[in-house]
C-alpha cells in the first residue's frame, strides 16, 4: 500500500517497530473518543484500554477488513474514520467513504501527504459542496451521489 510509514501518524509520533508499549496516544489516560478505535499501523500490538471506554485496536489490515473489525464493534451504530491523508487516501481509494469533510486552510505547514494523488475522477461518485468562511479556510464536503 501507499504511504506506509504514515499510517498510525494520528496515534503517534513513532515510525517502524514499537520500541515499547509505553506511548498511548496524544490525548492523555481518557481519550475523547469513548468506544473502540481501530488504528492502522503495519506494526500490531496488544490492545490498550483507556479510561472512559476507549480501548485502541491495533491492525495490520486492509481499509476494508478494518472497516468491517469498526462496524462490528459498534453494532449498526455509525463509523467515523479519522485520521491522517494517508487513511483517508486509502480508504477514498478502496471506496470505503460515504461522507467526506476536508477542511483546507490557507497555510503551508510543510511538505505533507498529498490527499489526492491517484484519485483521478473520485469526484463522479461524489456530490461536492464547496463553503469559503471570511478568514480563508474552505470547506469542501463530499457526499456518495
Amino acid at each position: 500500500m501507499p504511504y506506509d510509514s504514515q499510517r498510525r501518524n494520528k496515534f503517534g509520533p513513532q515510525r517502524g517497530p514499537w520500541p515499547d508499549d509505553g506511548w498511548t496516544g496524544w490525548w492523555g489516560d481518557e481519550p475523547p473518543f469513548h468506544t473502540p478505535v481501530f488504528v492502522l499501523t503495519h506494526h500490531p500490538r496488544p490492545p490498550l484500554a483507556m479510561a472512559g471506554g476507549t480501548t485502541f485496536h491495533f491492525l495490520d489490515a486492509t481499509p476494508a477488513e478494518a472497516l468491517r473489525q469498526a462496524r462490528e464493534a459498534a453494532d449498526s451504530l455509525d463509523v467515523r474514520i479519522g485520521g491522517g491523508p494517508t487513511t483517508v487516501h486509502e480508504f477514498l481509494a478502496a471506496d470505503l467513504i460515504d461522507h467526506l469533510h476536508v477542511v483546507v486552510v490557507p497555510i503551508i505547514l510543510g511538505r505533507g501527504v498529498r490527499l489526492w494523488d491517484g484519485l483521478e475522477g473520485v469526484e463522479k461518485r461524489f456530490a461536492v459542496e464547496s463553503v469559503t468562511t471570511p478568514s480563508g479556510v474552505t470547506h469542501l464536503t463530499f457526499t456518495r451521489s
